[in-house]
């Protein structure tokens, strides 16, 4: 095996976020400054998460945890549509949360291809 088939090998099956978080982030990273978009994350996103804020917790992060949390979930959409939710940990709270916000009817975004940054730092009180 080639050393450049080894190391695209051993990217495809390193623990943690893997290609499709890494795309995914820098489409959030790109769209992250753009005016379309911090309106829609203002007249939009804020208002269709606030009130499911609550409940997201209550479900996912339990004060039975008991532990801080910290972790980044990006909602992916491609041709204007929900796509997917990638996320940089595999801790139960945050696939549950990624679960959840895969739950969720999210409204036509800004751009095609646009994806949106979400991070946790979650301390139990």
């Amino acid at each position: 095996m080639s050393a450049a088939l080894l190391a695209f090998a051993l990217l495809l099956f390193q623990s943690g976020p893997g290609l499709g978080y890494a795309e995914a982030k820098a489409r959030a990273e790109r769209y992250e400054a753009d005016l379309p978009s911090q309106t829609y994350r203002r007249s939009v996103l804020d208002p269709l998460l606030t009130p499911k804020t609550k409940a997201l917790f209550s479900r996912c992060y339990p004060a039975s945890v008991g532990r801080r949390m910290t972790f980044t979930l990006i909602v992916s959409f491609k041709d204007t549509k929900f796509d997917r939710v990638e996320r940089d940990s595999e801790d139960p709270v945050a696939r549950c949360m990624a679960e959840a916000f895969a739950e969720i009817r999210w409204p036509k975004p800004p751009h095609d291809d646009f994806a949106e940054e979400f991070h946790f730092d979650l301390a139990p009180d």
